[in-house]
């Protein structure tokens, strides 16, 4: 009798082991990327503050250059903050899916266990 109610025992048990194998849980580490704030915008020089209106500068070609170069490193930063909140994006929905099967997996599991 104590025989036959090991084999037992040690039946549900390999079968809760199975099932529970068969249902995992998705993980992951979602990184949410950091957006370029506005204290890295570009200082625009003040040799072009009166550009607006009168359609002149007094700026030398260096600080012409610089600020330009200034303002397509923060474009860069821009681009780069989209692809990784898009990458993002795309894990997020993946993981989704993944919970979606493991619950349904779940559910399933629990509905058919006394059957």
């Amino acid at each position: 009798m104590m025989k036959r109610l090991f084999l037992s025992l040690s039946f549900l048990w390999g079968t809760a082991v199975t099932a529970d194998a068969f249902c995992s849980e998705p993980y992951d580490t979602l990184m949410v990327p950091d957006a370029p704030g506005s204290y890295e915008r570009p200082n625009v020089p003040y040799c072009l503050s009166g550009y607006k209106w009168s359609g002149k500068h007094e700026c030398d070609s260096w600080e012409l250059d610089r600020y330009k170069r200034e303002v397509e490193e923060y474009i860069d930063k821009l681009n780069s903050y989209v692809n990784d909140a898009n990458d993002l994006a795309i894990e997020a929905q993946r993981f989704a899916q993944e919970a979606y099967n493991y619950a349904r997996c779940e559910a399933e599991e629990v509905s058919t266990q006394h059957q």
